[in-house]
């Protein structure tokens, strides 16, 4: 009796996987994806059973799920309270409020330094006796050293998402244009405004729809050798309201000195040299000041949530150049990365890395792979951190306004991932039951784009069963 029953469930295990085998594939079926283009992988690992998996052996171009890795070998390695340092420090003697020598600002890669913060680190190190520098304000970049650009992801140079890595670095390089309509006329404002930004306005105002507003601004930019001029000549339309857009039209020198003059000369001080950087080391000085980042545990979510390249550029790096001095490349922070998740237990053979942000046509690992770091990141000490930085579904981050109709809302913390031909989700789902489940979804196909309806019926179905 006991053994008919044993045949029994496993006969009902067997029906019931094969169920969901035919429910998931209808769902695929309805997808325009080449089916050699796309992996997918669904597990619960509350009962460590695998649900689904096709191609998750086959490693895909993840884009920013790149950022997943990132972000747990950045907790694994630095620790959650690890904050990034910016140091000030001086050559020469001060008397009277006077510096007979340089201001050195060292920089150690913090991506998150605003123009707050450095109004801030000002303001203190006036306030320790230096305003009147009777000399020159060095940025001393040799934590990083000079880093060779990687190749752009696409045409569009001057967007924030293609800012390179810098160990000094100022609201990201960007500056942000604010766009509104008054009296029919469109206005532009900049934050923060800079002496040496023109801006021209040949925007015309249409009354059409709003939805690519971005892509429908043209601009042109004119680097000269005092002032840079940025022409914008597309289209602006009505429905848009106010909108704001931040950019990368400034060398990150210039943009850096710009600031950094005006606030001294705002916080009463003068400068009588010149700026200048350099890629060596800087001896013999005397520190001042030091500014902290957030800790890590809040600045993955900037990471996660938003997709922000940068930091997990600049957080790549700084994996690497923590536990190894020497001057390095993205690509060998990358593999550095690797080979510390496999002495930490988690081996992803199929993982290509070169930068942290996934922003990369080389890029690579499989569904499987990434499977188990996100088990391995669910069982782990910083499983609360780690998850919290993931978007959640119709709540926040690039998940806020997608699947708000559906049951899943609010119950899946899911990294999204897309550059042209690919498109990829993964993360985690609670499902109904109160059960956790892996889910990841990675497409790379002249169609994949357009692969989000086909997404959220899958989230939506692994919720539900």
């Amino acid at each position: 009796m006991r053994f008919l029953f044993f045949i029994w469930v496993l006969s009902i295990n067997v029906v019931f996987a094969d169920t969901d085998i035919d429910a998931i594939n209808k769902i695929l079926n309805r997808s325009e994806l080449s089916k050699e283009n796309y992996s997918l992988y669904i597990k619960n690992i509350s009962k460590g059973n695998k649900i689904f998996s096709y191609n998750e052996h086959k490693a895909f171009n993840p884009a920013s799920v790149m950022k997943l890795i990132t972000t747990y070998a950045g907790l694994q390695s630095l620790g959650p309270q690890y904050q990034w340092k910016t140091e000030v420090l001086y050559k020469g003697t001060i008397k009277n409020n006077h510096l007979y020598g340089d201001l050195i600002i060292k920089g150690y890669g913090d991506p998150t330094l605003t123009y707050a913060d450095l109004s801030e680190i000002i303001e203190k190190v006036q306030q320790q006796g230096i305003k009147y520098i009777h000399g020159n304000i060095i940025y001393d970049e040799s934590f990083f050293g000079e880093l060779q650009n990687q190749n752009l992801i696409d045409d569009k140079k001057y967007r924030a998402y293609n800012v390179n890595p810098k160990s000094f670095i100022v609201n990201e390089n960007t500056v942000n244009f604010s766009f509104s309509i008054n009296n029919e006329k469109i206005s532009i404002k900049t934050f923060p405004e800079i002496k040496t930004l023109k801006v021209i306005n040949h925007l015309k105002l249409t009354n059409q729809s709003c939805n690519d507003w971005k892509n429908d601004l043209g601009y042109d930019v004119d680097i000269k050798s005092n002032m840079t001029e940025i022409k914008f000549n597309g289209h602006y339309d009505k429905a848009c309201e106010s909108k704001g857009i931040d950019l990368s039209i400034m060398d990150a020198n210039r943009l850096s000195n710009n600031l950094f003059e005006k606030l001294w000369k705002l916080h009463g001080g003068s400068i009588e040299g010149a700026f200048k950087n350099t890629y060596q080391n800087i001896y013999d000085m005397h520190k001042v000041y030091e500014h902290l980042s957030s800790p890590l545990s809040l600045i993955v979510r900037d990471i996660n949530k938003y997709s922000q390249n940068l930091i997990a550029r600049n957080l790549l790096l700084t994996i690497l150049l923590e536990n190894n001095p020497n001057l390095i490349s993205e690509n060998e922070a990358g593999k550095f990365t690797k080979e510390f998740l496999m002495r930490e237990k988690v081996k992803l053979d199929s993982l290509e890395m070169d930068n942290g942000a996934g922003l990369s046509r080389n890029a690579k690992v499989s569904a499987e792979d990434l499977a188990f770091l996100l088990e391995k990141a669910y069982e782990d000490t910083y499983m609360p951190e780690f998850i919290a930085s993931l978007p959640n579904m119709g709540v926040d981050g690039t998940l806020k306004n997608r699947g708000k109709k559906l049951s899943v809302t609010k119950h899946a913390y899911l990294k999204t991932g897309s550059i042209q031909n690919v498109n990829t989700i993964a993360g985690y789902i609670f499902d109904k039951n109160n059960n956790v489940k892996v889910f990841i979804f990675m497409a790379n196909d002249p169609k994949a784009n357009e692969s989000s309806k086909i997404q959220d019926e899958l989230i939506e179905w692994t919720y539900l069963n």
